[in-house]
C-alpha cells in the first residue's frame, strides 16, 4: 500500500476526500497511523485558511507508531501516542525568555501532512515532544490534549487569589476546557456566558457556578448581582470577535485581568478606554498555543481522571464528514467538539 486518504479543505463548505502518497520516514523520524484527531476551532475561520488552501488540516492528532526511523530513541512500533504539530527551538531569544509558542522554529516545524491523514510523518524535531499515552486513556480523549493544554497555558497568565471570580466568555470547547481548568484553582465562582442555553447547561454540568445568557441579560449587571456588587478578578474570551473582547472588557473589575483566547479576523479593531484600564488597574493578556510542559500536564489531568475530556466530544466524523463537523463550530448549537476518525470514513 502506497496511498492513503487525506481530507483537503478547499473552504469551510468543501472538504475533499482524496489520495494522496503515504510520507516516507528519514533517520529520526516517524510513521503514525492516524486513530482519532480533534477538529479544531481555528480550522473553521475561513478568513485564515481559504488563502493556504488547498491543506490538509489537523493537528490534534493521536495514533500508533507503524515505523520508526534508524536512530530513533524511546518509541517503538505498537506504541500509542499524542503527537505535538509545533515545537520550539528552546534556543532562540523567545525560547529563552519563556515565551516557547512564539520562536521562529515553533511556527515551521509540523506533522506531515497533517492529522487528517490515514498517515503521518514525524519530523525528527518533533519526536522528542511526542507523549506515550496510558493505555486506559482513549485516542480520542489525547486528541483533546492539545487544545486544553492551550487553555492550560492561558489559565497560567492569570493573577488568582483565594476567593476570587473567573468569567469565561463563551462556553464552546475551549470556554468549557476553561470552566473544567478553573475547578483546579482557587475561585469562589466560575461563571460562564453563551448565547445558548444548551452550553450553559453543559458548563453548569462541567463546574460552572451561575450562567448568564448576554442575549436575554445585561451581562455586567448580571455578573454583579452574582458578585457581591463587584465584577469578576479575571475574565477570559474565547470568542474570535472584537465585539466579543470589547464586552468582555466591560466584565473585568479594579485589578483584574482579561485574557483573550482567540484572535478577530485581522480588519477588526478593538475599541478601548485607556484611562479606565489605567486607572482600574485592567490588564489585558494572550498565550497562543501551548508547549510540552502544558500538554503533558493536561495528559496527566485525563488519565488522574481530575478533567474529563469525553464530555467534551459531541460528535464523530470520518474524513468525509470534516465539512459537517466545521459547520458545528461555525453555527455553535448543540454541539461542543467534533473529533474525527479515519476508521468511520465511508468507502462509498
Amino acid at each position: 500500500m502506497s496511498t492513503m486518504r487525506v481530507a483537503v479543505y478547499y473552504t469551510n463548505r468543501d472538504v475533499r476526500v482524496e489520495e494522496r502518497p503515504i510520507p516516507q520516514i528519514s533517520p529520526g523520524e516517524v510513521l503514525v497511523k492516524t486513530e482519532a484527531c480533534g477538529l479544531c476551532g481555528g480550522e473553521a475561520m475561513e478568513w485564515y485558511l481559504a488563502p493556504r488552501a488547498p491543506k490538509i488540516l489537523g493537528h490534534e492528532p493521536a495514533g500508533v507508531i507503524v515505523e520508526v526511523g534508524e536512530g530513533v530513541t524511546g518509541f517503538a512500533v505498537g506504541d500509542r501516542v499524542f503527537v505535538h504539530h509545533h515545537v520550539p527551538c528552546h534556543d532562540c531569544r523567545d525560547c529563552q525568555r519563556g515565551a516557547a509558542t512564539l520562536c521562529a522554529t515553533y511556527s515551521k516545524t509540523h506533522i506531515d501532512p497533517g492529522g487528517f491523514a490515514d498517515y503521518f510523518r514525524v519530523p525528527a524535531e518533533n519526536v522528542p515532544a511526542m507523549l506515550r499515552l496510558p493505555e486506559h486513556v482513549s485516542f480520542e480523549e489525547a486528541s483533546v490534549i492539545e487544545p486544553m493544554s492551550d487553555c492550560l497555558y492561558g489559565m497560567q497568565t492569570l493573577r488568582v487569589v483565594g476567593g476570587d471570580t473567573i468569567a469565561i466568555q463563551g462556553a464552546g470547547f475551549m470556554g468549557l476546557s476553561f470552566v473544567q481548568l478553573a475547578r483546579l484553582y482557587p475561585f469562589a465562582r466560575i461563571v460562564a456566558l453563551d448565547f445558548s442555553d444548551w452550553r450553559l447547561e453543559r458548563a453548569l454540568e462541567m463546574g460552572a457556578t451561575h450562567t448568564i445568557n448576554p442575549k436575554r441579560e445585561d451581562a455586567p449587571a448580571a455578573l454583579r448581582d452574582i458578585n457581591d456588587g463587584r465584577l469578576a478578578d479575571a475574565v477570559v474570551s474565547t470568542a474570535p470577535s472584537a465585539k466579543a473582547w470589547e464586552a468582555a472588557l466591560g466584565l473585568v473589575g479594579t485589578g483584574g485581568t482579561l485574557h483573550v483566547n482567540a484572535p478577530p479576523h485581522p480588519d477588526e479593531r478593538v475599541q478601548i478606554d485607556p484611562n479606565r484600564l489605567y486607572f482600574s488597574g485592567i490588564a489585558i493578556n494572550n498565550a497562543y498555543s501551548s508547549t510540552k510542559a502544558e500538554t503533558n500536564a493536561v495528559l496527566a489531568l485525563i488519565a488522574s481522571g481530575r478533567v474529563d475530556a469525553n464530555s467534551l466530544i459531541t460528535h464523530r466524523f470520518g474524513f468525509d464528514g470534516a465539512a459537517e463537523g466545521i459547520d458545528l463550530i461555525v453555527n455553535a448549537g448543540e454541539s461542543i467538539k467534533s473529533v474525527i476518525i479515519p476508521s468511520l470514513t465511508r468507502t462509498s
